[in-house]
């Protein structure tokens, strides 16, 4: 990378990271191809921990997305059923 030996750039503040945050959906299509570009290219893994969350899901099984247009507004379901019921379900599924 252009900025690898400047000591105040955004590369030597920010990696390597310490962990990466993402659903399980995408462990293969891109998380792993972020850590062989990084250890290619600066001989480093860009984080050493993966947390792996779950994903939300519609009726039907399909993965909610905005593009898809089947997402549930969160302050509507706070609003019907209360904040404790909402975070209660997004953790045990």
């Amino acid at each position: 990378p252009a900025s690898e030996g400047d000591e105040n750039s955004d590369l030597a503040r920010f990696y390597p990271a310490t962990c990466l945050e993402t659903g399980y959906d995408i462990l293969f299509f891109w998380v792993a191809r972020m850590v062989m570009m990084g250890i290619e290219l600066t001989g480093k893994s860009p984080f050493s921990v993966v947390y792996l969350h779950g994903l939300v899901r519609a009726a039907d099984g399909s993965k909610m997305s905005k593009t898809k247009g089947n997402v549930i507004d969160p302050l509507e379901t706070v609003a019907k059923y209360g904040a404790d019921s909402l975070r209660y379900s997004l953790v045990t599924g």
